[in-house]
């Protein structure tokens, strides 16, 4: 028989985490938290008890952590320790303390992550090493919030704070977070299991072999001179400069469009300001970042693919040639916004508009516009 006890409410935030859903793949994160506790829970037993030469067997037998419901709002997961009194022991009684003793540890280390400060003492090296897969499926702009309604001291685990506690074990070389990253297969050595991948930038670096991609995998290093490329979501590997060191594991990997949005905006990070014979204003990283992130989200994959060139000022250009018309979109990155202009070679028919691209109602009326100027394609 088990015995159920209300342990930890931990709350998701961020886009991907409202309506009260969580993904799959942050369940990943939750089991590498239990990890963590049943191991620290350990450490202050042996702590306390130093006449004892074992842990009981109970630990990590009869006790687990069980997600039981899913809070409104933000998601909310709601954790009970799960105890089971199969050995007939007094188990939830004596032991349970250090389960709460544990998520007290694991809380004030990462409110001190926070506030930038030193975590010695509160943790072992070999527990920090746990955040090195806590939190990794987190994005940009997203957390886990360990401590949640405690607004004063919510222990928050998002990109920053996992990246120092894992970087705080002395034993630690560096740390790995989930990538998305373009490039081509320039090597493919298939005795070892392993490819180099030339990303955008012109950096190399390297990659496993793994059995379901091999043939992707395979088809773009024969295709390499033929300037294909690829977009693989995997775990990168991060040295303690936070300089990408190679992949650690390939989740998926597909051959991208020559004309692909996100590799044609990700090659313009790399212009410096003067490099239009001088002149030329360089656009900003963050504000290609966003682009892409637009387009990805806005732009169905039914519509023709713009060819893509920076400006002068800073901005960029898209531009389509669809039958007989002549298209083009000039993007403001600063203000987020474009203006249209449309070019019917054969009457000099024109259409212009400004779009706020900030906005669903503009890029619907891009993607409306183009559907209409595509030859023999009313339903894209």
């Amino acid at each position: 028989m088990a015995q159920n006890i209300d342990f930890l409410e931990p709350r998701l935030v961020g886009d991907r985490f409202n309506g009260h859903s969580i993904p799959l793949e942050v369940l990943k994160d939750l089991s590498a938290l239990e990890e963590l506790l049943v191991e620290v829970a350990k450490w202050h037993y042996r702590n306390e008890n130093p006449e004892r030469k074992r842990i009981p067997k109970g630990f990590a037998d009869d006790v687990s952590l069980k997600v039981t419901e899913i809070g409104d709002g933000s998601a909310i997961p709601k954790i009970v320790l799960c105890v089971s009194s199969a050995t007939g022991t007094l188990f939830p009684v004596d032991h349970r303390e250090y389960f709460a003793k544990a998520k007290e540890s694991v809380v004030t280390a990462i409110d001190n992550a926070h506030h930038q400060r030193s975590v010695a003492g509160i943790l072992l090296d070999s527990h920090l090493a746990y955040f090195d897969r806590i939190g990794r499926s987190l994005r940009d702009n997203e957390a886990l919030e360990l401590n949640y309604p405690d607004t004063k001291r919510p222990a928050q685990i998002n990109r920053t704070t996992r990246r120092y506690l894992t970087l705080a074990a002395s034993s630690a070389g560096g740390f790995t977070e989930e990538v998305t990253l373009r490039g081509s297969v320039c090597e493919a050595d298939q005795r070892k299991d392993r490819f180099q991948l030339r990303l955008i930038d012109g950096r190399i670096i390297g990659a496993p072999i793994q059995s379901e991609h091999r043939e992707t995998i395979l088809d773009a290093f024969h295709r390499f001179r033929h300037g294909v490329r690829v977009i693989i979501d995997g775990v990168g590997r991060y040295n303690r400069r936070n300089r990408l060191d190679g992949l650690e594991s390939v989740e998926h990997i597909s051959l991208l469009d020559p004309l692909d949005v996100g590799a044609r905006l990700e090659e313009f990070t790399s212009l410096s300001n003067g490099w239009l014979e001088g002149r030329g204003i360089a656009p900003k990283a963050d504000d290609l970042d966003w682009l892409t992130d637009q387009f990805e989200a806005n732009y169905s994959d039914r519509l023709p693919a713009p060819y893509l060139y920076p400006t002068g000022e800073g901005g960029v250009q898209a531009e389509w040639s669809l039958d007989q018309w002549e298209a083009t979109l000039d993007i403001d990155l600063k203000s987020k916004s474009a203006y249209w202009h449309a070019l019917n070679q054969s009457n000099d028919e024109e259409s212009e508009h400004e779009i706020d691209l900030s906005s669903l109602d503009g890029w619907k009326w891009l993607a409306d516009q183009l559907t209409q100027l595509v030859p023999g394609d009313s339903d894209a």
